[in-house]
């Protein structure tokens, strides 16, 4: 048993928050559409496949976002208390 009882509530309600949260992310970025308008047919397959050239998915910049923040988070950290090992 902890000294802190407290502490595990705390680390429960962190968990509960975080996975809500990323669940609302990954579905905004999975149901996130964009128009059609403006993509012209860069290549055509045989089967009727076409290649468009389009945005990036905003999957790929919420992963791209959380990296970067994660990494400056890291880096600050790092400085202030000193070495990880």
């Amino acid at each position: 048993m902890r000294y802190f009882p407290l502490l595990d509530f705390q680390y429960i309600v962190l968990i509960i928050y975080l996975g809500i949260a990323s669940l609302i992310v990954l579905y905004l970025a999975f149901t996130y559409q964009e128009k059609d308008e403006g993509q012209e047919i860069e290549e055509a397959y045989p089967a009727g496949i076409q290649g468009r050239n389009g945005p990036v998915p905003l999957v790929l910049i919420f992963l791209y976002l959380g990296f970067i923040i994660w990494a400056i988070v890291y880096v600050v950290t790092i400085g202030i208390k000193g070495q990880p090992f």
